[in-house]
């Protein structure tokens, strides 16, 4: 019998090898509610093994999107396949997925075991020894041997929490739903609690679909992440891609932070700027618009450049408005114009005591390298 800690041991990246189906197909799959639209047609292929977030914020149609995967809600038009089976006249528990909440949903008069086993029995596996064997593999998977017998309230919140991701993953379903699950753990634990999910998906091989509004989440965890706004899928992309290379204002401003400045783009075969009304012109991509276009050019906070002093050729005149000290870096808040406001940041261990020395009224340059700002249509 293939069990999940034997299947983990053998490989603890590759446990099976994909299906050649994917694990979820949306095509143009919507959903109103009167006569508001909350999910407009989506078309979405999530691999099988795949660690998959859908990002955005409150209100954007993520969660509605999930419950239309689970069955908890029905498309108002469009087809969801599961493993290459149309699924939207199945009912939730005839669906091979589970879900994880931010609840946890635990039974507090069972113990962690019977929690576990739980999800077996009305699964109809009620067979010994393979019951048994099944819920201690997921016991160990979530290092959670030694509270075997403990009920929920005897637990701290992050044990509870992978006493529902043992739950979840137990009956080997192909596709595992977790929505916003980390929410209700204190920062710490989060961070350490986004490892722990990623090591587990990648050592049983379930395709973990995760819903949340925190990007740190999406970035740290996924494989791909969905970028949703008002019911519509922005950019699916790897988690650098995104950052590095936005689609479009929305998803440079909504992940991570962005320096976003409005202008017109202007170039030559050799090179390309954007006029920014207060600052003047700054380097952009060559290529990246057409001339005389309105445009939005994207720039991180660690790629600008600081430099106490006035500016000189190619850099812009800014005030120090505040430094604030976060631990592993330097934020430096800044005023380039009238309503034009700048962050950038360094790393705390730098050792540029020029920059340690500003203060809020001093005068610095910033600049960049033109492929460094992303030229975005407005």
């Amino acid at each position: 019998m293939t069990t999940l800690a034997s299947s983990a041991a053998a490989d603890a990246t590759t446990v099976r090898a994909p299906r050649e189906a994917p694990a979820i197909r949306l095509s143009g799959v919507t959903k109103t509610f009167g006569s508001i639209t909350v999910v407009h047609p989506i078309d979405l292929r999530i691999e099988d093994n795949e660690f998959f977030s859908i990002l955005g914020p409150s209100g954007c149609g993520k969660t509605t999107l999930m419950r239309m995967i689970a069955g908890f809600e029905t498309p108002t038009g469009g087809s969801i396949e599961l493993a290459g089976r149309s699924v939207e006249s199945l009912p939730t528990r005839k669906r091979d997925l589970n879900m994880l909440f931010q609840s946890y949903a635990l039974f507090p008069h069972l113990s962690v075991r019977d929690n576990i086993g739980f999800e077996l029995k009305v699964r109809g596996r009620k067979r010994y020894p393979e019951r048994d064997a099944a819920i201690d593999e997921a016991l160990a998977l979530v290092h959670m041997e030694r509270f075997a017998d403990r009920k929920p309230n005897e637990l701290s919140g992050g044990q509870r929490q992978r006493v529902a991701l043992a739950r979840a993953v137990v009956s080997r379903p192909s596709v595992v739903l977790l929505d916003e699950p980390l929410g209700a753990l204190d920062q710490q634990l989060r961070k350490e609690m986004q490892v722990e999910l990623k090591r587990m998906q990648r050592e049983v091989g379930i395709t973990f679909v995760y819903v949340t509004h925190d990007q740190e989440e999406a970035l740290t965890m996924s494989d791909r992440i969905a970028v949703m706004s008002e019911g519509r899928v922005q950019q699916i992309d790897a988690p650098r891609a995104i950052y590095d290379h936005p689609a479009n204002r929305f998803v440079a401003g909504f992940i991570g932070t962005c320096n976003l400045l409005d202008g017109v783009y202007h170039s030559t075969p050799a090179e390309a700027t954007v006029d920014i009304a207060g600052v003047g012109s700054v380097g952009a991509s060559v290529g990246a618009a057409s001339a005389g276009e309105s445009v939005t050019l994207a720039v991180r906070p660690e790629r600008l450049r600081l430099r106490a002093g006035s500016a000189g050729g190619g850099e812009i005149a800014a005030t120090l408005l505040d430094a604030v000290f976060l631990g592993d870096e330097w934020r430096y808040i800044l005023r380039a114009a009238e309503g034009v406001q700048l962050i950038a940041t360094r790393p705390s261990h730098s050792s540029d005591d020029e920059l340690t020395r500003l203060a809020p009224g001093d005068v610095v340059a910033v600049s960049w390298a033109a492929d460094d700002a992303r030229v975005l249509a407005s």
